[in-house]
């Protein structure tokens, strides 16, 4: 029983910090441009790293989506990754960081998987406050890494982050595999399936817009440069303590408090209407932090292991498709009323989830 319980827990600490890594990853780019660009005398090309990072990505995600064991590909993953940073903190040229973007993207994309499905399974009777608390660290990643540029070079930080990602082979070691799932048995649900992805669609592609296009907008309407980055990092709060705290409230009744939240998430984007309103970006980015993570809960409990993969596929289209979409919009001073049309549809489309609750459900509403 000891060795269980221990078992257990060491699996659960490398899912956080899976996650963790995973908000680290997508931060890079952002946070160490400035310095690549000195570095390699502004011969630095983002649109190719990060194509190479989203088709490195999915390929990782299909590897392993429909796949029963997760030994020893998940502990491949933390070793890919922490290779791939080790190597890239001696590239002489942005080129190098360019192809460390491939099993970077490869690791990551089983990293993302793997970590929400092993929390959610190791922990089925709180599954919602756990795969919370697990992407409240990706927020952490996310907001640790500019905080990081700023104390060290991009080499050091790479190194660090290597290192993380090397000692945690060890926690993911003889990850077991998915439970209750046989690949050429279980067929996908897709009438309960479809209203699940279609809402974490719509989710992620509001979450990356307001990411993208939020600080274009205050700009516009005046806000200094430090007014903005100022409201983009209390966005990242904003996310992490709304995963770490309405969880809690979210979970005894999760799908109408769900969509009490995105009600909410609705009223706090008109109020950034108004150029004063800016701040409002980060109310609603605490009022959605559950979501995501609920979602998945939901669908794992109520679909299975076999839906999952096509929720990541989901997120992916929204994250991509949706700030393109945006991007049309010319005038910055509309940018808004885009946010509000994707909050209410997101709003909308929840009406579409199942509203009785599972088994798991309210035993996590008695506990």
């Amino acid at each position: 029983m000891t060795t269980q319980i221990f078992t257990k827990h060491r699996l659960t600490v490398a899912g956080f910090i899976g996650l963790y890594l995973h908000g680290i990853i997508v931060a890079t780019p952002g946070a160490f441009l400035a310095k690549w660009m000195v570095a390699f005398d502004n011969q630095v090309n983002l649109g190719a790293f990060y194509s190479t990072f989203l088709v490195s990505s999915l390929l990782g995600l299909f590897l392993v989506s429909q796949r029963q064991k997760r030994h020893p590909i998940f502990a491949i993953a933390f070793t890919t990754i922490g290779v791939a940073f080790a190597v890239a903190s001696l590239s002489p040229s942005f080129w190098g960081i360019t192809l460390a973007a491939i099993p970077i993207g490869f690791g990551d994309g089983i990293l993302n998987f793997h970590c929400n499905n092993l929390v959610g399974e190791l922990h089925p009777k709180r599954r919602i406050l756990f795969l919370n608390w697990a992407n409240a660290t990706f927020g952490l990643g996310a907001l640790s890494t500019p905080l990081l540029s700023i104390f060290v070079s991009w080499r050091v930080a790479f190194g660090l982050v290597a290192a993380l990602a090397l000692v945690s082979i060890l926690l993911a070691w003889n990850a077991p595999s998915v439970a209750n799932y046989v690949p050429k048995r279980d067929k996908v649900p897709w009438k309960q399936a479809s209203p699940f992805w279609l809402v974490i669609l719509l989710y992620v592609g509001l979450e990356s817009s307001l990411g993208t296009w939020s600080g274009t907008y205050l700009s516009s309407m005046g806000w200094s440069s430090n007014q903005t980055s100022a409201m983009l990092s209390m966005y990242w709060v904003g996310l992490t303590l709304g995963r770490l705290n309405l969880s809690i409230w979210v979970n005894p009744k999760p799908m109408t408090r769900l969509r009490l939240l995105l009600l909410a998430g609705v009223l706090s984007l008109s109020l950034t209407l108004i150029p004063a309103g800016g701040f409002f970006f980060a109310g609603a980015a605490f009022i959605y932090g559950p979501v995501f993570a609920t979602i998945f809960a939901l669908l794992q409990e109520r679909c299975g292991h076999v839906a999952l993969g096509y929720l990541f596929y989901a997120a992916y289209i929204g994250k991509t498709v949706t700030p393109t979409l945006l991007e049309q919009i010319r005038n910055p001073s509309y940018l808004p009323y885009g946010f509000l049309v994707l909050a209410l549809l997101l709003y909308l489309v929840s009406y579409q989830l199942p509203t009785t609750q599972s088994s798991v459900e309210i035993l996590d509403a008695k506990n």
